[in-house]
């Protein structure tokens, strides 16, 4: 891959979503500030073409494989991903440059709220980590739901509540905020609607995230001009950064995908000098030990909420699933 001048814009490279552009906008508009000139390139990826559930065309990366191909091809300059679809097991010619301001952490339910939820009541989602949480939720109050697998962009899923396909959906905040149809601050109760639809944010106690979910990863070529890293480098925000470390590293030690049945939420209460104050809470799905070939018996998810402090993120989000891979396979003996 050559090298680039500073004549031309800097080309950044995503799917061709609306929610993928929404995304590359934001980071033009943030170069834009440094009047920095960019320009969009858009890619169609296997998670576009193949309609299949994730869970049977393998998840992990089937939404950024062709664009990182874009970037060694020398096609783009920049890869906009969303965090959470990128695999924890990075390329050793790629790597993440920056990881800008995150957006909202929690999920959204759209078509009803939590208290319209009653038995039979069909849910859609194609996320295992989300049909875990919501049934562990309905579990406790002795609801029956029936979570159906869906597929599609923000909109299509929407489309399948408003049409009766299924009475309301899971979606990610950042994604539906990125996209304008979610303008709501920050309260989770109230009449919030999306898209004329009911709606209810998620607090964590009911559903935690993705690792990595409402961050973005620009990601590069290692070959990348310095006077083009310097542009990018320059909109890496260092808390998102240091949350990010910790999920993913916790979801790597795992050795799970982003289909896995694990939620994860890293949160930088202080810096002292060089040390974060961290705070970690996750779910696991007992279902994980069979995506690692190991017997598994029917139980409750895992819960772990831990605080420390540490000079090293990564380290702290894999020491900790070290201790809940431990736990799971006790509980299984």
């Amino acid at each position: 891959m050559k090298t680039v001048p500073r004549t031309r814009p800097v080309r950044l490279g995503a799917r061709k979503s609306s929610l993928a552009r929404a995304q590359a906008d934001q980071i033009a508009a943030a170069l834009a500030t440094g009047d920095i000139e960019s320009s969009f390139v858009g890619i169609t990826t296997t998670g576009d073409v193949d309609q299949r559930h994730l869970t049977e065309i393998g998840g992990s990366g089937v939404f950024v494989s062709a664009v990182r191909d874009a970037l060694r091809r020398g096609e783009i300059d920049v890869a906009v991903h969303s965090l959470k679809d990128l695999p924890t097991a990075l390329a050793d010619d790629l790597e993440i440059i920056a990881i800008p301001t995150r957006e909202d952490t929690r999920d959204v339910l759209v078509g009803c709220r939590l208290d319209d939820l009653a038995d039979g009541m069909r849910i859609g989602t194609g996320a295992p980590r989300r049909e875990m949480q919501i049934l562990d939720w309905a579990a406790g109050r002795n609801l029956k739901l029936d979570v159906v697998p869906i597929r599609g962009n923000v909109e299509t899923r929407i489309e399948r509540a408003r049409e009766g396909v299924v009475d309301a959906v899971i979606l990610a905040a950042a994604g539906l905020r990125r996209l304008g149809v979610l303008a709501e601050p920050a309260t989770t109760t109230g009449d919030l609607v999306v898209k004329q639809l009911p709606a209810q944010i998620l607090d964590h106690q009911v559903m935690l995230p993705a690792p990595g979910q409402g961050a973005l990863a620009l990601e590069i070529h290692r070959s990348l001009s310095i006077e083009f890293r310097r542009y990018l480098a320059d909109l890496d925000n260092p808390v998102a950064h240091a949350e990010s470390l910790v999920e993913r590293a916790f979801l790597a030690t795992l050795e799970a995908g982003c289909t896995a049945p694990v939620g994860a939420h890293a949160v930088v209460e202080a810096i002292r000098g060089t040390s974060l104050d961290l705070t970690l809470t996750a779910v696991i799905g007992r279902t994980l030990l069979s995506n690692l070939s190991e017997p598994t018996k029917a139980g409750p998810a895992v819960r772990l909420e831990v605080h420390g402090s540490t000079k090293d993120p990564q380290q702290f989000g894999a020491n900790h699933a070290g201790e809940v891979l431990a736990k799971l396979r006790e509980r299984n003996v």
